[in-house]
Parts: C-alpha cells; sequence; structure tokens
C-alpha cells in the first residue's frame, strides 16, 4: 500500500522547481530590460535648463547624430550631453588615467602608472594652459558649454552599467579634465620613450659598430656616450624606464597614435574637378572606437567631425568650404637628460658649473583597499626627473630628466581646431594651424576653391649641431641645451605642388633648407605604396578609386626584402621543405590577402631571423625593448643587407657566424614551427589564420565579460606598413594579433562636401547593448564605407531618432 506522503512529494518538487524556473526567468527578465533601459535614447524630449532656445539631434541609420542649433553655446552645451550620453565611461577612463587617478577605483595595482602621470604633470600644464587664455573666447565658451553638457547628463542622465560593474563613482567633468585628455594624447605619440632607450643601451653596452645598422641618420664619428660603467648602467636605466612603460601601456585602455596615411589630390587629377581628401589615422583598436563622429550646425559653426572623448572640437573633419586630415609629424620634441647630483645635497643638480635647486611637489594619491600614498615630483632646469616615477630603479645611477615641447608651452590644441573649423581657404586653415606647439602633427587641407596643402605642424627645438638627439644627453655643462625654438616657416609644408598631390605617411619630411626635422619616422613602405599608386597620369580619380588605395595591403618593400633573403642565403643547409618554399616566396608581390601564405612565412621568417642575430646580445630582457621601437620597422631592409653587421656573430659561441647562414638557419626553424603550427602542407598556412584584430573593451579583461564588451575577433586583411596598416607584435606563438591599426577610414570629395563617407571599426555607441555597437565591423574589416551625411534631406532620409532639447 502506498502512502499518501509517498505521492505527494513529486508533485511539491514539481512546484518547487517550477518556482525556482520562474525566479530565474523573472530575474533574467528583470536584467534584461534595465540593462535594455541603460541604451542610449535617440528619440524623444530632454529638458535641458540653461539652453536659451530649442536644439534639435536627428540620428542617422549609424547613430551618428546632427545637431542643429541657434547659436554656439546652446550647441556645444547639446553636443557634451550627446557626447557623454554615447561615451560617458570611455571619457571617465581618459580622464583618470591623465589624472593618474586609477588606483583610487582600481587599487595598488593602476599605482606606478598613477605615479608615472602624476610625474608628467597633466594636471600643472593643464591649469597653465586656461589660466593663459582669454575665458570670453569663442572657443573657451564652447569649451565651457560642452563641459556643462557633460555634467548635466552625469546628474541627470543614465548611469552606463560599466560604473556599476567596477564601482567608478560618477563624478562632474572639469575644463582642466579636457586640457589632461589633451596631454595624455601627447604622451601616446612620443616615440622617444621607446627608440631613445633601446638606442642608449645598444650604443652604451656595444658600441657604435652595433648602431650603426639602425642609426642611419647620424655619421659615425659624431657623438658617443663612453662605454663605461657609469654610462651603461645610466642606458640600463633608461632601458627599464621603457619596458615598465610598456607594461604601463599594456594595461591601459586607450592607446592612441601609432602613425597614420593621409593624402590630398587637386581637382586637376580628378573625375569632378575639384580636390579629394582621404585620411586613416592609425591608433590602438579598443571599444569603443577611439573616434566619435558627430555633425554640429549653427549659424556660425558648421562642420561634420571625428573627436575624442572628452573634447569639445573635432582632430578631423570637414565642412562646406574645406577640411582636414592628421598624421603623426614624428618629429622629436621630447630629449632625455641624464643629470649629476650633489653627492651633498640630494635635491640639487649640477648645471652649467654651478648646483641648483630641483624644483619639488608633493602629490598625494589615493588607493582603494590600501593605504594612500604620498610621492614627490621633481623637476631639473630640462625638465621632469622619471627616476621617481618607478621604485625598482638603480639608485645608484644619475637621474634621468624629460625635456617635451609640452611642458614648454601652454597647450594651443582647443583654438588650432576651433578654428580650423571656421577656416574658409588654405590661409585660414595655415593660420590655424601655426600655433600648435606639441604633439608635432601633420595637417592636410583641401577646400572647395580648389587648394591643396601641407603643413607639418609643432614647436620645432634647434640643438646644437653636435647633439644627436636619439641618445641621452648631458644635462651638467648646458651645451647639450636647446637654443630656441624654429620659426613656422621653417616647418616642412607645401602648397599647391605641381604633380598635382601630396601625402604623408610617417615618413621623413624634407627639409625646409635648414636641414632635416630629427624624427622618428617610420620605413617608407607606405610611401612607396602611395607614390607607387598616385604618380600616373590618371586624371579621374574619384572617391571609389581613393578607396581602393586605403585599402590597398601590398608591401613592395617586403618583396624586396624576400627577394634579398633569397639571394644571400646558404641553399646546402636548406632543408627539403625548405627549398620547396623559395620560388613560391620569391614571387610574392607583397600582398597580404585573407588567403596569402607568404606573409605567414615572411613574418616567422624575420622573426626566427632577428631572434638568431640579436638574442645572444639583447637577451631576453631588454630584445623585447627592440622590437618595439620604431628602429626595428625602419632598419630592417638595410640591417638585413649589411653583410658585415656584427650582429650576425654570436657572442656566445667560439666559431664566428655570418649572416648567411643565419638567413638559412631561421627558414628552416621557420619551416619546423609552421608545420607544427598549422601542418605539413604549406597551402594551408593561410593568413587568415593566424592574422585576427579583436577591439578590447575595459570590462573584457574579465573572462566572464570578454564575449559580450569585445567585438571580435575577425580574419583580417593587411599586415605591418601596408598602406591598411595593421599592427602587431611578433612574439614566439607564432599568432599576429592586431593592435592597432586604421580608426577610420574617410575620403571627402570636395564637389560634394555635404556627403562625404568613412567607416569606424566597430561603431558609434559605447554601450554593448546597442545595435551601434559594433554595427560597422563587418563593414570595417571588409574595407567598406558609409555616408558622413551634412544635407538634412539627407540626413532626414535615414533618420532613425529625433531628440528634442528644449529650454
Amino acid at each position: 500500500m502506498v502512502k499518501l506522503g509517498q505521492i505527494t512529494r513529486p508533485s511539491s518538487m514539481k512546484k518547487f522547481l517550477l518556482g525556482l524556473c520562474l525566479i530565474v526567468l523573472l530575474t533574467l527578465t528583470a536584467s534584461y530590460l534595465y540593462l535594455n533601459h541603460l541604451k542610449p535614447s535617440y528619440s524623444g524630449t530632454v529638458n535641458l535648463p540653461e539652453l536659451s532656445a530649442e536644439v534639435e539631434v536627428l540620428y542617422d541609420d549609424f547613430a551618428v547624430p546632427h545637431i542643429y542649433a541657434e547659436n554656439e553655446e546652446d550647441l556645444f552645451y547639446t553636443f557634451g550631453y550627446v557626447h557623454a550620453q554615447d561615451r560617458l565611461f570611455q571619457m571617465e577612463l581618459l580622464k583618470r588615467v591623465s589624472s593618474g587617478r586609477l588606483a583610487e577605483v582600481f587599487g595598488p595595482e593602476a599605482l606606478e602608472t598613477d605615479i608615472f602621470f602624476r610625474t608628467l604633470s597633466f594636471e600643472k600644464h593643464a591649469k597653465w594652459a586656461i589660466a593663459e587664455r582669454d575665458p570670453n573666447a569663442p572657443f573657451m565658451k564652447a569649451a565651457a558649454a560642452y563641459i556643462k553638457g557633460i555634467n548635466q547628463y552625469i546628474h541627470e542622465g543614465k548611469t552606463p552599467i560599466e560604473f556599476t560593474l567596477s564601482g567608478i563613482p560618477k563624478e562632474d567633468f572639469t575644463l582642466e579634465d579636457m586640457e589632461k585628455i589633451a596631454g595624455f594624447l601627447g604622451y601616446t605619440f612620443e616615440a622617444a620613450f621607446q627608440t631613445e632607450a633601446v638606442m642608449t643601451y645598444i650604443d652604451a653596452k656595444f658600441g657604435k659598430a652595433y648602431t650603426k645598422d639602425f642609426d642611419q641618420s647620424w655619421p659615425d664619428e659624431e657623438y658617443k656616450i663612453p662605454v663605461d660603467n657609469k654610462a651603461i648602467a645610466l642606458a640600463k636605466n633608461l632601458a627599464l624606464i621603457e619596458q615598465k612603460l610598456s607594461k604601463i601601456d599594456e594595461k591601459l585602455d586607450f592607446k592612441p597614435f601609432h602613425g597614420s596615411n593621409g593624402w590630398v589630390i587637386s581637382g586637376s587629377k580628378t573625375k569632378s574637378g575639384k580636390p579629394i581628401l582621404s585620411n586613416d589615422t592609425h591608433m590602438a583598436f579598443s571599444q569603443p572606437s577611439v573616434w566619435y563622429e558627430a555633425h554640429l550646425e549653427c549659424p556660425t559653426f558648421k562642420v561634420y567631425g571625428n573627436f575624442i572623448a572628452g573634447t569639445p572640437v573635432p582632430a578631423l573633419g570637414h565642412t562646406y568650404a574645406g577640411g582636414w586630415g592628421l598624421t603623426m609629424f614624428e618629429n622629436d620634441e621630447a630629449d632625455f637628460y641624464s643629470e649629476t647630483l650633489n653627492p651633498e645635497n640630494i635635491n640639487q643638480v649640477r648645471y652649467k658649473d654651478t648646483w641648483v635647486d630641483l624644483e619639488t611637489r608633493e602629490e598625494k594619491i589615493n588607493i582603494k583597499g590600501g593605504a594612500d600614498t604620498t610621492i614627490y615630483v621633481k623637476k631639473s632646469p630640462h625638465g621632469y626627473i622619471l627616476n621617481g616615477a618607478f621604485e625598482d630603479l638603480d639608485g645608484t645611477a644619475e637621474p634621468i630628466a624629460l625635456q617635451w615641447v609640452y611642458h614648454k608651452f601652454p597647450s594651443k590644441h582647443m583654438e588650432v581646431f576651433y578654428n580650423l573649423c571656421k577656416a574658409k581657404d588654405a590661409t585660414d586653415a595655415r593660420a590655424a594651424v601655426e600655433p600648435l606647439t606639441a604633439p608635432g602633427l601633420n595637417f592636410m587641407w583641401a577646400d572647395t576653391s580648389g587648394n591643396i596643402a601641407w603643413w607639418a605642424a609643432g614647436k620645432l627645438p634647434i640643438r646644437p649641431e653636435h647633439v644627436n638627439p636619439y641618445y641621452i644627453l648631458d644635462g651638467s655643462t648646458g651645451n647639450d641645451d636647446w637654443q630656441g625654438y624654429a620659426d613656422f616657416d621653417l616647418n616642412p609644408q607645401t602648397l599647391n605642388p605641381e604633380r598635382g598631390f601630396l601625402y604623408t605617411a610617417n615618413n621623413q619630411p624634407d627639409d625646409m633648407g635648414n636641414g632635416l626635422v630629427p624624427g622618428y619616422y617610420v620605413p617608407s613602405n607606405r610611401a612607396k605604396r602611395i607614390e607607387q599608386l598616385l604618380d600616373t597620369d590618371k586624371t579621374d580619380w574619384t572617391e571609389d578609386s581613393m578607396r581602393d588605395i586605403i585599402n590597398d595591403i601590398t608591401s613592395p618593400t617586403y618583396s624586396e626584402i624576400i627577394d634579398s633573403l633569397i639571394q644571400n642565403l646558404d641553399k646546402t643547409v636548406l632543408n627539403p621543405k625548405a627549398k620547396s618554399l623559395l620560388s613560391k616566396l620569391g614571387n610574392w608581390d607583397g600582398k597580404h590577402a585573407l588567403e596569402s601564405t607568404e606573409p605567414t612565412i615572411f613574418y616567422r621568417w624575420v622573426f626566427e631571423f632577428y631572434q638568431v642575430a640579436m638574442r645572444d646580445e639583447l637577451g631576453e630582457h631588454f630584445y623585447p625593448s627592440f622590437e618595439r621601437s620604431h628602429v626595428f620597422k625602419k632598419s630592417m631592409k638595410t640591417f638585413f643587407e649589411n653583410e658585415n653587421s656584427p650582429w650576425w656573430d654570436n657572442i656566445n659561441t667560439p666559431e664566428k657566424e655570418n649572416r648567411d647562414a643565419l638567413i638559412s638557419e631561421a627558414l628552416n626553424k621557420t619551416v619546423a614551427f609552421l608545420e607544427n603550427q598549422l601542418g605539413e602542407n604549406p597551402e594551408e598556412w593561410k593568413w587568415e589564420k593566424v592574422h585576427s584584430i579583436e577591439h578590447p573593451h575595459a570590462m573584457g579583461k574579465v573572462e566572464a565579460l570578454r564575449h559580450y564588451f569585445n567585438v571580435g575577433p575577425f580574419p583580417a586583411p593587411g599586415g605591418r606598413e601596408t598602406i591598411n596598416n595593421m599592427s602587431f607584435g611578433m612574439d614566439s606563438t607564432g599568432l599576429y594579433k592586431v593592435t592597432a591599426g586604421p580608426a577610420l577610414r574617410r575620403i571627402i570629395d570636395f564637389s560634394t562636401p555635404q556627403k562625404g563617407h568613412s567607416v569606424l571599426p566597430t561603431g558609434q555607441s559605447g554601450y554593448f547593448m546597442s545595435k551601434h555597437y559594433d554595427d560597422q565591423a563587418q563593414l570595417f574589416v571588409k574595407g567598406g564605407k558609409r555616408a558622413e551625411l551634412m544635407a538634412r534631406p539627407d540626413i532626414e532620409n535615414v533618420m532613425i531618432g529625433r531628440l528634442v532639447f528644449k529650454p
């Protein structure tokens, strides 16, 4: 006989399970509804209490806001609100890293990063820049209105989920925050931190015979640091600083410029008869995208632009009259000085035969989950002392000071870009860019009047003739000091060149009669390819044919390097598989298509070659610094072709190795590695299997959140220093995970400036549940485009929402 209790138990369990499922379902539904509620609002009405008149925002089909106002203050006030709605967390991270305030929310792990950026003193220089400006200047009123709009959203708008997940409190923005962000961007452009460190170390440790392969710009007999223990210790400390900074950069969630391409073609060579501007800025990939697009319009200010989070005026943009693009100038605007401490007073250094006091500033850093700490930022006559920014630098070595143009002048970036938005022609544009101090930038210009122009803008230090700025300098005598700054007329520039086009690809510019500008210019790979494609008799260029160039994935330099390697290797020691690849490699045209196999072989061969050539000298500690530096890329071809380089000999063996044997050994190692990685059939060694892009979000560092916040990975065409430039590190993994590349691709035909074309790497929105978080990602990888609209009827045809702001 079955008891009653035995019959009812299953029914009770079923009810329990059903109840549990219902609770889970309700929780998931509530979570989804809550997260969905946090999406940006693209339609409706918003009250902004300090507006003087109604402002209208139309959102196009890619969620680009088109803002219409009756005056500039209302325009920028509304833009600050709209920008914050899409990118507030991105703004917050930029503000905190540039302020040295990450440890407040992320704890002790972020302390070293904070100390370094406090040492760079962005806040002090932000206050200086603002104090030097007239608060009633139009660009300052625009900035103040923009900041007010951001804060209005912070107070009344939705809180992005990242703030909740990370525990970061929302707080108001200030004009100083805007300036600090600009200073941080300037730091990220500085190649001196990478290159001067490794070059100084190699020179001090091994001598000029080893550096001549990489320093092609300086006579052998000039300027050499004595190879003694003090010099080596000094060079080692500088190299250690670079290694520390590389680790800091890896942690940062915003890593901007790495290069860029830009060119302008005059109307004499275009089908429309008007100039065409093409620009793709090379920046570290991140999510959300670095650039934010917006169209701002009122009676006195009309521009379609690309904006950095927390900044009110576009760094890239165009109007109905003209437009501009940017690339990094790559000029050397920072030097390192070895300072001599007073043995009787550690707060003094030797300068021009006397002891001078160091300026000292106290900084308190709050640390989440730990005790607050106080640091002392010191400054010599040359600049801020870097040693104190890193705990474990060799305390016995002399201090290293950074002299940087950014620190020498109050920033002018706000007025430069504001005035560019107002420029009507090349004369106005030149006047707008002339005041720029740092970082150095190449401005390309085109206008509807038919002008094309290029200006390398920035303050250029005048150095003594004996000084090689690629090495650490002596701060004690004053003999190595800068002697002033060149007049802007001597900066490289051109207006309406006879051949009908101009370009910049981070390559060395010609001089203006006063010598070449020192800098960290990249190899001519991209410049050479651009020249090949543009310097033709073609006179019917269009936006579409320009896009073929901006997406080009062929490197003429790499095919030349392959030819040189093949000609000089020792075939007698090659294994059969390696020999069978020579014909295929010899016919490579340098194209980096997804289905190509040659790039996979080439980059591994280069990696193995550098390994066998340089690891014995630089070791595991300093070799990565070399691989990250500009000299690695710039000198590859000349390095491989120098059969007498001392690098070929392994210093750890009694016999003397030669280049040809190393080339062969590297190819054998390449084949063995790829067989193990991708299989024995070389036809399966396709580029798409090893080369990919992923756009990382700060929250994506948590593995459980990576799928939701990161975008990608996607197989990607292109490679190092192709026009479609995809930057990656080369390490033992054999995987080439792209870290930087085109942060947008934009082309404007000035016969129709109201309809340019562009594409972002992911999307406009910074919110992971928005359709517009990643709606351009596949379009970007495939080399596509979408319209940049300025004509209201065109915008209304694709409009997805209308947001009205009322007083």
